[in-house]
């Protein structure tokens, strides 16, 4: 008999005749809905273009090693009682000064933070800006060596190992983390990230445009090496760096080049270098024949947003899935468009609410892992 299990996934398509429906414990193979979602993500993964929009869910799978229940990625909570409790008794003083109203929203409190230091600069305001921010870079340091990293290896395994026909993945995140760059390495995957492969590794767009392939004497067309992904940092990265003109790697830079949580991160992203980043995404999102995978984000980004809305109103080939656990009683006006589309019988989009954790697991294997893969692996058991 086969084994049943139980799914804690519910998903709304045209194919589930447009409403939410739960995949309901029983064995795969007469699970309908099971079915569908499989079916769907093996027609996505197939296209000539497959684009993942990667947000703060994914990195919130990222758990302590003796504690599974706590992340180790920052929630926005997280980040407001840390910089409350930094600023001591000074946080009631900073939120009468900048006129903050209710609630917990360390975007909303530092906006206003920068709106009254660009009128009226005021230590305790300067000081609480540099204090909250770096607070923000320490706690997505969370990536150490021995961060177990298992979802993010089995997802790169899963979207990244494609035939060298198509295009390369391309996964696009807002997370300032190294999750993507350490489950690369542990999985023997390599990433074209704009950065260059000389010391000081340096920042240049056009290093997107570049492939890995072997060179042989024996084949007269290139032999392009498999296990390639695009990694774009749409909001910088805890291990980036400004130096005048030039964007450098730098894994231990106290000063790191990001897009804080704030009102101003649409103007922001269109500076260098996120400018080209974003540009990147929104030609992407333009061609024929494309897949877009959105997994744990909130849609809160209205920069982000607006091109994501703009191709699915321009761009009939393009297919998209959105994963996340608050997507039924979310009132975001973009996923509401999105539901929309849905009820008006438009088959290219597919909401699925869930985590990133239980998502991960029912993600198609479309290309079987290579002998280098296994050889790598048994060389890793070895003792």
């Amino acid at each position: 008999m086969a084994e049943k299990i139980e799914y804690k996934i519910r998903i709304c398509s045209y194919f589930t005749e447009k409403q939410w429906k739960h995949i309901e414990e029983g064995n795969d193979t007469t699970n309908n809905e099971l079915q569908i979602l499989r079916r769907t993500l093996l027609e996505m993964l197939g296209t000539t273009n497959v684009i993942v929009l990667s947000g703060l869910g994914t990195s919130l799978s990222v758990k302590e090693k003796d504690n599974p229940n706590k992340t180790l990625a920052p929630k926005m909570s997280d980040l407001w009682e840390a910089a409350k409790e930094k600023a001591g008794e000074n946080f009631d003083k900073i939120l009468e000064k900048v006129n903050y109203g209710s609630g917990e929203n360390i975007e909303e409190l530092l906006s206003r933070c920068q709106l009254s230091k660009t009128l009226s600069s005021e230590q305790i305001i300067d000081t609480f800006i540099q204090e909250t921010e770096t607070i923000i870079v320490e706690k997505c340091r969370f990536v150490k060596d021995d961060t177990e990293l298992v979802l993010h290896e089995t997802f790169l395994r899963r979207v990244a190992r494609r035939s060298t026909k198509l295009e390369r993945t391309k996964i696009f995140t807002t997370n300032y983390d190294l999750c993507y760059e350490k489950a690369a390495q542990r999985t023997g995957f390599n990433f074209i990230d704009g950065f260059s492969h000389i010391l000081p590794q340096q920042f240049d767009s056009s290093y997107f445009e570049y492939d890995l392939v072997r060179r042989s004497e024996f084949k007269e067309h290139p032999d392009y090496v498999p296990n390639v992904f695009h990694l774009y940092k749409l909001h910088g990265s805890v291990d980036w760096e400004q130096k005048e003109n030039l964007i450098l790697r730098n894994p231990a830079t106290t000063t790191p080049l990001l897009i804080y949580p704030r009102n101003t991160k649409f103007e922001t992203s269109y500076r260098p270098p996120f400018i080209e980043l974003m540009g990147k995404f929104q030609s992407c999102l333009r061609k024929p024949s494309t897949s877009l995978l959105i997994i744990g984000s909130g849609f809160n980004d209205n920069h982000i947003t607006q091109p994501i809305l703009s191709a699915v109103r321009s761009n009939t080939g393009m297919r998209i899935m959105i994963v996340d656990p608050d997507l039924e009683k979310t009132q975001n006006s973009a996923i509401r468009v999105l539901c929309d589309l849905i009820q008006k019988g438009d088959p290219r989009i597919c909401l699925v609410n869930t985590e990133f954790e239980s998502f991960v697991p029912l993600i198609p294997d479309v290309v079987a892992m290579t002998e280098e893969e296994k050889h790598r692996e048994r060389i890793s058991e070895m003792p």
